[in-house]
């Protein structure tokens, strides 16, 4: 599976881009947003999804590991595939769209080209207890850790790592007997070095 790529934009289209890594040009599909922001030569770094298809193979690439992780929880809803996902992340950030599943409000979604009221309110159905559910987790830890593993979490996620990456990180770290946050962040960085 290819997971991230670094590279040269070697073509840049409406809805993708074209990145040489290591000899050998990528088409990656990207939101408009993403392939507007780019031009020709410029070096660039993208988290991407490999979806194997009947059809053919087709990589997407995203900025940040928590937009595809977004586009991976969309692609569990029944019914949503890569083309409306892509089109939800390309008008809502990751932020935007947890905000709009768990307090129910499907404006946003209605909103996005190819996302109408049934298949708004599917993806709330499907999704509000799974986000809600990472958030609950995470109320709970905090109580239960303080602030120093508070703050790790917060660095870690400003790094530019998914919260669940974070967490897992964190869980494997020592925090009760690390009692500075240096220490924390130093650890959890060489857990996620190794994995």
């Amino acid at each position: 599976m290819i997971s991230e790529l670094t590279g040269a934009v070697k073509g840049v289209e409406r809805d993708a881009i074209v990145i040489e890594a290591g000899g050998v040009g990528f088409e990656v599909h990207v939101s408009p947003r993403l392939a507007s922001s780019v031009a020709k030569d410029d070096q660039i770094h993208v988290y991407t999804r490999l979806l194997v298809r009947e059809d053919g193979f087709t990589l997407y690439g995203f900025r940040t590991r928590e937009e595809r992780a977004c586009f991976d929880l969309l692609l569990s809803v029944r019914g949503v595939g890569a083309k409306v996902s892509m089109s939800i992340l390309a008008h809502l950030d990751p932020q935007e769209f947890y905000r709009a599943v768990l307090a129910q409000d499907d404006r946003p979604l209605v909103g996005v080209p190819g996302v109408g009221k049934k298949t708004a309110g599917r993806m709330i159905l499907e999704l509000r207890d799974r986000i809600g559910l990472g958030a609950r987790e995470e109320a709970a830890k905090k109580e239960a850790h303080g602030s120093v593993e508070d703050e790790a979490l917060e660095g870690l996620l400003a790094l530019g790592y998914t919260w669940q990456e974070a967490k897992d990180a964190l869980a494997k770290v020592e925090v009760a007997d690390a009692r500075d946050l240096e220490t924390v962040l130093r650890e959890a960085l060489r857990t996620l070095a190794r994995s």
